[in-house]
């Protein structure tokens, strides 16, 4: 029996071992944050769209606010408007952002590809239809290739 096998085999030793390795993970892991808060939720997601909206439209101000001052001013609307929500600074706001403007213009291109088709006889119901099927098969096309991405051999 090899020495490491030997080792192994002292349940006391072993269930020592274990709980050093433990110990020395737990501790790791307190040292060391995360830099990653926890995702969007729902309600910080409306906020961050009604401060932007309420921001970048604001007559006052108007479109020749720098990007900078811009965002400052998204970030200042977000924290005065949400009370109870996580503290988000004004970069994760801002990335947050990208993302959703992003989603929303996709949706906005389903939208226009299936009222640009004018086809007589269309209800708002069945053109409300045809978009979310466009968009399933939009997503179900990402999902397929993801799946392909992880699963097949190099």
């Amino acid at each position: 029996m090899s020495e490491s096998e030997e080792i192994l085999s002292q349940p006391s030793d072993f269930n020592q071992l274990i709980d050093d390795l433990t110990y020395s993970n737990s501790n790791v892991h307190s040292a060391k944050k995360s830099q990653r808060s926890k995702n969007f939720s729902l309600e910080e997601d409306c906020l961050l769209v009604s401060a932007w909206l309420n921001t970048s439209k604001d007559p006052i101000t108007g479109v020749k606010q720098q990007i900078k001052q811009l965002w400052a001013r998204v970030h200042a609307y977000f924290v005065e408007n949400g009370e109870n929500l996580n503290n988000r600074s004004q970069i994760s706001i801002s990335s947050r952002w990208q993302e959703i403007n992003r989603e929303v213009g996709k949706f906005v291109g389903f939208v226009t590809q299936i009222e640009n088709r004018q086809q007589s006889g269309m209800t708002e119901e069945s053109r409300v239809i045809l978009i979310f099927i466009s968009m399933l098969n939009y997503l179900t096309h990402i999902l397929t290739l993801f799946i392909l991405f992880i699963f097949l051999p190099d």
